[in-house]
């Protein structure tokens, strides 16, 4: 790079810009977070109707779910950072 490319706006020095997050990103984001919170609290909810142990699966798998959804996100935060 010569001192003429370091005060070239981006992308005309024959660089690629850097790009940051797109549409698809926040939209898996969010499919992503309810997939996790629904399947965990569904699947403690099957759980519970089978073990006859109500609410006790429903709560551990909706923590399982919220918990889950958090590191998810900051996956994909870190990623896009």
């Amino acid at each position: 790079m010569t001192n003429d490319d370091r005060d070239a706006p981006p992308g005309t020095s024959g660089e690629p810009e850097p790009e940051g997050p797109r549409l698809f990103d926040f939209l898996s984001l969010g499919l992503g977070v309810a997939l996790c919170v629904v399947l965990a609290a569904g699947g403690g909810y099957l759980l519970d109707g089978a073990l006859g142990t109500s609410p006790l699966f429903t709560f551990v798998g909706l923590a399982f779910g919220i918990a889950s959804a958090v590191l998810l996100t900051v996956a994909k935060v870190r990623r896009n950072l």
